[in-house]
């Protein structure tokens, strides 16, 4: 199957992975920040997420909103500096998601047509001993499958806490697949109901800071029973990053869930994928003996 529409579900998957991994991670801490920005003419303020992780190269920086809205910003890591958001750059891109609209697919700044920047993030300062980082950002994010968009202006962002490390996977979760045969191991198991707009359940095993990576997605409504990932317009995903430069994506498999307990949030399941690039079938990784049981935040 051609995964042209999954590409960008992929692009907010690894959002997910690398940024929201906790909701109000930064509770404990004297660095609240601020996060704002105007949406068109409506103004949105960060309050549910807010918070940055700075790892292998990457600067990833997440906010939601009180009604769902969310504006992701990622960067390949040059510091303080501004960055650019072209319309063919994988490593720099700024994400929206928009709730209000009930429609799971995202804005994003590399989906345009036509060549340029579609926008800009410019990283003041990164204060390295409080862990803390402030700038400003806007940008025009677009959605190719119905030619929507949106204007993010004036965005500022002020003392919010980053991360460098993952946290260790609970004694009580388990996660187990094998890639091409050879046992997956990590050293970070994480899994977040997204809440709205996207209302998924984000399962990620790491083995390093951001890659190699197994992830998968489920509808935080689903239901014991066997799926497939086959479908393009399905919101049950998988992937697998080899590393850091390199996605690939189911293309076909199967996933069996055993149980899902939405007043403990314990899920469990098999599963099994083939996965390949987005817009290629090579290189190819083959998914076996999957196993997952988990509780997520």
């Amino acid at each position: 199957m051609r995964k042209s529409n999954l590409a960008f579900i992929a692009i907010l998957l690894s959002f997910v992975f690398l940024a929201c991994q906790k909701e109000l991670s930064f509770g404990n801490s004297s660095f609240l920040g601020n996060f704002t920005a105007t949406i068109d003419s409506t103004n949105w303020e960060a309050t549910t997420i807010k918070e940055i992780t700075r790892q292998a190269g990457t600067i990833a920086i997440t906010g939601k909103s009180s009604n769902g809205n969310i504006i992701v910003l990622r960067v390949a890591d040059s510091g303080v500096h501004t960055y650019g958001f072209h319309n063919l750059s994988a490593s720099n891109v700024a994400v929206y998601t928009d709730a209000a609209s009930g429609n799971t697919n995202v804005f994003t700044t590399n989906q345009w047509d036509l060549p340029g920047n579609y926008g800009s993030l410019q990283i003041i300062s990164i204060d390295t001993v409080n862990k803390v980082m402030s700038g400003t950002f806007s940008f025009r994010a677009y959605r190719q499958f119905d030619s929507l968009q949106h204007i993010i202006s004036n965005g500022i962002f002020t003392n919010i806490p980053y991360t460098t490390s993952n946290p260790l996977p609970s004694a009580t979760d388990t996660f187990r697949v094998k890639v091409d045969g050879t046992p997956f191991t990590y050293n970070s198991l994480t899994g977040i109901a997204t809440g709205a707009p996207l209302d998924q359940i984000a399962i990620t095993a790491l083995q390093g800071t951001v890659a190699p990576v197994v992830g998968l997605t489920l509808p935080s409504s689903v239901t014991t029973g066997n799926y497939t990932f086959e479908d393009v317009a399905s919101t049950i995903i998988a992937l697998y990053n080899p590393s850091e430069t390199m996605s690939l994506l189911a293309d076909s498999g199967n996933i069996q869930i055993l149980e899902h307990n939405t007043v403990t949030k314990r899920i469990r399941g098999n599963f099994d994928f083939k996965a390949t690039p987005l817009l290629s079938d090579s290189p190819k990784a083959v998914l076996t003996e999957g196993y997952f049981s988990i509780i997520y935040q």
